[in-house]
């Protein structure tokens, strides 16, 4: 398969590469992110020599012997010997002195926690060979915490890198390249249960159903990436106490910050606080605020990142007793398919919206310009009632408020005359009006509002 997306990460990649002189670039994000795939690709490109390692949880010793052999190979010189696995990067940048050369390491965290003082005597190394080194030096990691370190101003690597690149999902327009044969509805559909992990991407078969793909990929008990999200939230969540009952109390339908609280039954208030920020780091729950009170804690709340997770979560975690008793097919019919169409896609549609005004604003195609997208919270105190509106955008000149419709049924003058009422309701005083509809519209006259189907959103 053909490298998919992550345009903007490689030109800024390759831009760094083509730079006179010593460059250094942290790149770091969850697993599965395609984060060494993605310097591989540039690397390839790139036309220039380059080491690429791969630190492992062992030994330094381990490391050094399987670093040292690859600079062999590298090198196409035999009798190199080093004595630590410092000594190794040393020749190496005493190396790129007369010869252009790229070094990469991978999972970087790993071999900084088996050397005492890993990143000051790399920092030396920098340092004594900075102004006439051609070295290209690339840290990769997938511990977000330790890799956001490393650019602190705490750290003896601080300055040291030119770039950081935090690899996050991708949109959806980026992830249905991975799929493109679907229809558009499918594609929201599998955007909605798999998001935007390259890796899960990659999985999708184009010759099987949405169903079918749903039930070999996070379904079956040996599913690939139903045991990689147990493995991985495993591994992930014993590092922070308490963690995992927040984890799962978010992704069982709780999102506001008291819900948590009290469901998590965690002894305080800040120690709570340390464990959403936590997770908040490590990329597994997002914060979502009222772009009109960011401030306002009751408004606002806390989501799982991670499609996949989340679905996982939804539709398999709590489930598993029943599906220990049914064939897949069954299982997937009774426990996932009605409400995921029903519920779990519109609320994903919602988000796709999002996406799509992101990237038109960002290609100077939406006027006026977006300065916020978000929720908006409302208060109507002479009715005594609130709520919020889920997509909405903010201008210089005030807001626009978007309808999203993921029905069989076309948006009709009846839906907009609504929308409008809710609105006025709310006297809220709206710049414009814009409508997201599944099929399409039935209107009976012309209106002065923002229109998008499914065929737009998915034509770039």
């Amino acid at each position: 398969m053909n490298f998919i997306g992550r345009d903007e990460e490689q030109k800024n990649i390759k831009n760094l590469i083509k730079k006179e002189g010593y460059q250094g670039c942290i790149i770091y994000g969850r697993r599965r992110m395609g984060k060494t795939e993605l310097i591989k690709k540039c690397l390839i490109d790139s036309n220039i020599p380059f080491i690429m390692y791969q630190c492992q949880e062992s030994s330094e010793r381990d490391n050094l012997e399987m670093f040292t052999e690859q600079i062999k190979r590298s090198l196409n010189n035999s009798y190199l010997y080093f004595n630590t696995f410092i000594e190794a990067i040393n020749y190496l940048f005493e190396y790129s002195l007369n010869n252009q050369l790229i070094l990469v390491l991978d999972e970087y965290p790993y071999i900084r926690e088996l050397i005492p003082g890993c990143d000051s005597k790399l920092q030396n190394i920098i340092d004594n060979y900075i102004m006439n080194s051609s070295m290209k030096l690339f840290l990769l990691g997938s511990s977000i915490k330790t890799m956001e370190d490393l650019l602190s101003s705490d750290s003896p690597l601080y300055m040291r890198f030119q770039t950081s690149i935090l690899l996050k999902q991708m949109d959806y327009y980026d992830s249905q390249k991975f799929y493109s044969s679907f229809t558009n509805e499918d594609k929201v559909a599998l955007y909605s249960t798999f998001g935007g992990v390259p890796y899960f991407n990659s999985q999708i078969d184009s010759k099987l159903s949405v169903k079918d793909n749903i039930i070999n990929l996070i379904c079956k008990s040996s599913s690939g990436l139903k045991e990689f999200i147990e493995t991985y939230l495993k591994q992930e969540l014993r590092k922070i106490n308490d963690a995992n009952s927040v984890f799962e109390t978010i992704a069982n339908g709780s999102s506001h910050y008291s819900d948590i609280f009290s469901k998590s039954h965690i002894e305080s208030s800040p120690l709570f606080n340390t464990v959403l920020k936590k997770l908040q780091k490590m990329d597994l729950i997002e914060y979502i605020y009222p772009i009109n009170n960011k401030d306002d804690k009751r408004k606002s709340g806390y989501r799982i990142s991670d499609s996949c997770i989340r679905f996982y979560y939804k539709f398999i975690y709590r489930n598993e007793s029943a599906h220990s008793i049914l064939n897949d097919s069954d299982f997937y019919d009774t426990f996932i398919h009605e409400e995921f169409y029903k519920e779990f896609v519109p609320k994903t549609f919602e988000e796709i919206s999002k996406q799509y005004l992101i990237r038109l604003n960002k290609q100077g195609k939406f006027n006026p310009i977006l300065i916020d997208i978000g929720t908006f919270w409302y208060d109507n105190t002479k009715e005594k009632k609130n709520g919020q509106f889920d997509v909405v955008g903010k201008t210089f000149d005030g807001y626009i408020f978007f309808e999203c419709k993921y029905t069989k049924s076309q948006i009709d003058d009846d839906i907009i005359s609504e929308e409008i009422r809710q609105v006025n309701d709310t006297n809220l005083k709206p710049v414009q009006y814009g409508f997201f509809s599944k099929n399409g519209f039935k209107l009976k006259k012309e209106y002065p509002y923002l229109f998008y189907t499914l065929d737009d959103i998915y034509n770039g």
